[in-house]
């Protein structure tokens, strides 16, 4: 049987991906992100990625969480560590999911 544990790292990237499935593709969401320059859309993806991972932290240091990392300095560089990872994943996601505007024209007719 399969066995599938969510640890904390792997919620941090899950949600990072989905972030930007929902920001591409979600009917109001998407026009909206659209209107957005490109440095916005950076921008606010950070400040939503650095906001899940140190919801994420914050749960595991309240013990909500079970996490393989402390809520000290060396706990912090890996917290450093996942959103660089989680990073690279949402731009990956984008970049593969992103609806191309073939589609979007398709779709308005």
């Amino acid at each position: 049987m399969f066995n599938l544990s969510v640890t904390p790292e792997l919620l941090a990237y899950l949600l990072s991906g989905l972030a930007a499935i929902l920001f591409d593709w979600f009917p109001g969401l998407s026009a909206w992100y659209g209107t957005l320059s490109e440095f916005k859309k950076r921008q606010l993806m950070a400040a939503l990625l650095l906001a899940i991972i140190l919801t994420i932290f914050s749960a595991s240091c309240a013990g909500v969480l079970s996490a393989g990392f402390g809520c000290d300095r060396s706990g912090f560089a890996v917290l450093i560590q996942i959103y660089l990872i989680a990073t690279g994943i949402n731009q990956g996601a984008h970049a593969l999911f992103k609806p191309s505007k073939v589609i979007g024209l398709s779709l308005e007719r």
